[in-house]
């Protein structure tokens, strides 16, 4: 299937092909391809990212993508052929790689790489082959593949405005079926809204939803259906898995436990947050904060878009354990999620009927700054102000962000120490949070997610020489906990412990296979030397008992250079690109 990749000599490769085909005999045939054709592959610094997230979710229906991409390494960086272009940014990393020669883009149809391009609409001239299920697409540039593969319009479904009819509803006693038949008893309810109940059952961590009459529609329930397919079982996701039944009718789904306090009520300002989490320092509010970006990501990856990003859609029970809840109104594929909180959602959507069109990712990364800029200032919105407009409204419309790079002028940010915890911040944060709040300017989600993951990197290794830029609220009178920065962070050198252990093993498991190696070998030879002629087969031995190869039968070295396009490598461009590095470390 894939013998027409040959006549490339590199491929740049979109994570979601790790994602969607580790595992499968069509990756299998990939890696083949590239390793024995001795092809370069090129790939960005959203594909180490993303990989991050599926590691740090560990579902287990991930744990062949993770395998592989082991192998797939193992197999591409000794020979060099692995390539890491330092960009998350989908325009810049194509703008990077559009001139490697001879080169495809490889991606799957839903990929967010593909999604990605379609949004920004970017041909930078090369062939893209698109890996599904069923087979291969195999397109000379985007202006073909967009004519073949265009992007589906918003389902059918949203434009009916009916509710199933279900004669029927359950209560505490009351024992519902999975499409399985598999029961489960409504044990005690635990919480009920606008648009039903949330029963304990008799399943451990195990809850029921149901749902009141005249609020299920054909949409909800395909998507419900959708959800359930795509299957996520990692923790922190309230998602449903099993759809439930009364008396032969649908009537809701059930769901993993979520466990907690509301996000907002601990992102509350100073006093809510102290007291939440007396011993908490920055690093836990970045923790936090990078926990609900992977999960967001996490659920981008699946061509899932949440659609109602707010503080009130998460649990807490600590910096590294959240819960999105509140799920079943998503953006799954073309099915809309027709809710949304104003204060979260690009002004751009306000007035529009949200369940009437398919919402984008970069519709999604508005909100996601907005989330971004509310947690790491303890629940405070960006465009709250003193001294500003009569409504949030306003100043959300006129970009009355009041912060300025230079940290200079404080006038109208809120009391309460917020001037400080904008100063303390890493100028990379301070610059995308100034472009997307007061100049208007839009990063991808994974952008912010690594930006947050560098502020954490610098606060763990101690960069910050002033002690007040660890403190939750820096410069202030609260009771709050400080850090001594003259003291190593336990999880930097808990995480350099591990890094010596994985190093000496894998020094070790060289060993062990060059000693394999030449074991094999020496066997080899002596078995194909003649016994009567002992002289020729001493010559591959010295007196100490070491083999020593006859130098023509040394190994050569390994065609291909690193970073390597074109003929000279230390262009700008190339050096933008480099080896492979530090995959498997932690955030």
């Amino acid at each position: 299937m894939l013998e027409d990749l040959t006549q490339y000599d590199s491929v740049i490769l979109d994570y979601s092909v790790m994602r969607e085909f580790g595992g499968t005999p069509l990756f299998d045939e990939l890696t083949r391809t590239i390793c024995t054709s001795g092809m370069d592959v090129y790939v960005s610094k959203t594909f180490k990212l993303l990989h991050y997230c599926i590691m740090h979710q560990a579902d287990r229906k991930d744990s062949a993508s993770i395998g592989c991409m082991k192998l797939f390494c193992a197999q591409l960086l000794p020979y060099k052929k692995l390539h890491l272009v330092q960009y998350a940014s989908t325009p810049e990393f194509l703008d990077s790689v559009k001139d490697i020669p001879n080169s495809v883009i490889l991606t799957s149809k839903n990929g967010l790489f593909t999604r990605r391009l379609y949004e920004y609409d970017i041909d930078i001239g090369k062939p893209i082959w698109v890996l599904t299920r069923e087979g291969i697409y195999m397109f000379s540039g985007f202006e073909e593949m967009k004519a073949t593969l265009p992007q589906p319009s918003v389902s059918a479904l949203a434009e009916q405005k009916i509710f199933l009819d279900l004669p029927v509803s359950c209560n505490v006693g009351d024992v519902v079926r999975t499409e399985t038949d598999e029961p489960y008893e409504l044990s005690n309810r635990m919480s009920g809204g606008a648009e039903g109940m949330v029963f304990l059952t008799n399943k451990k961590n195990q809850v029921a939803k149901i749902y009141h009459k005249n609020i299920l529609t054909p949409l909800r329930w395909a998507k419900l259906r959708r959800i359930c397919q795509i299957g996520i079982t990692a923790n922190g996701f309230c998602l449903p898995y099993n759809l439930l039944f009364y008396k032969g009718y649908p009537v809701g789904y059930i769901m993993p436990m979520g466990r907690g306090v509301p996000l907002g009520t601990v992102f509350d300002g100073p006093d809510a947050i102290l007291s939440a989490f007396p011993e908490w320092t920055r690093i836990d509010v970045v923790n936090t904060l990078l926990s609900l970006l992977e999960k967001y990501l996490y659920l981008h990856l699946h061509n899932i878009i949440a659609g109602d990003i707010q503080l009130k859609n998460a649990l807490i029970n600590s910096s590294t354990s959240v819960y999105l809840i509140d799920l079943d109104s998503i953006q799954v594929g073309n099915l809309p999620c027709p809710v949304g909180t104003e204060e979260f959602t690009d002004p751009n959507l306000w007035g529009r009927d949200f369940a009437g069109f398919v919402r984008s990712l970069h519709d999604e990364d508005y909100s996601v700054a907005m989330l971004v800029f509310t947690v790491l200032f303890c629940g405070l919105h960006p465009y709250a102000t003193r001294n500003g407009a009569e409504t949030l409204r306003e100043e959300i419309i006129n970009r009355n962000f009041p912060y300025d790079m230079d940290s200079e002028n404080n006038e109208h940010i809120p009391k309460g120490g917020y001037e400080h915890i904008w100063r303390y911040l890493s100028d990379r944060l301070k610059k995308m949070l100034y472009d997307t709040f007061k100049l208007g300017m839009s990063y991808e989600t994974v952008e912010w997610y690594d930006a947050v993951i560098e502020y954490k990197e610098d606060l763990l290794n101690r960069r910050y020489k002033d002690p007040e830029a660890y403190k939750i609220f820096p410069r202030m009178d609260y009771n709050q906990a400080e850090v001594d920065i003259t003291v190593p962070d336990k999880e930097v050198e808990l995480q350099r412990k591990k890094e010596e252990a994985e190093k000496k093993r894998e020094e070790a498991e060289k060993r062990k296979e060059e000693a394999e190696r030449k074991r094999e070998e020496i066997q080899r030879r002596i078995g194909n030397m003649p016994s009567n002629d002992p002289g020729k087969r001493q010559q591959f031995f010295t007196a100490s008992g070491r083999y020593i190869p006859d130098n023509d039968e040394a190994e050569a070295p390994p065609t291909g250079s690193a970073g390597q396009v074109g003929a000279d490598p230390s262009q700008d461009q190339n050096k933008r690109r480099g080896l492979w590095g530090g995959l498997f470390g932690n955030r």
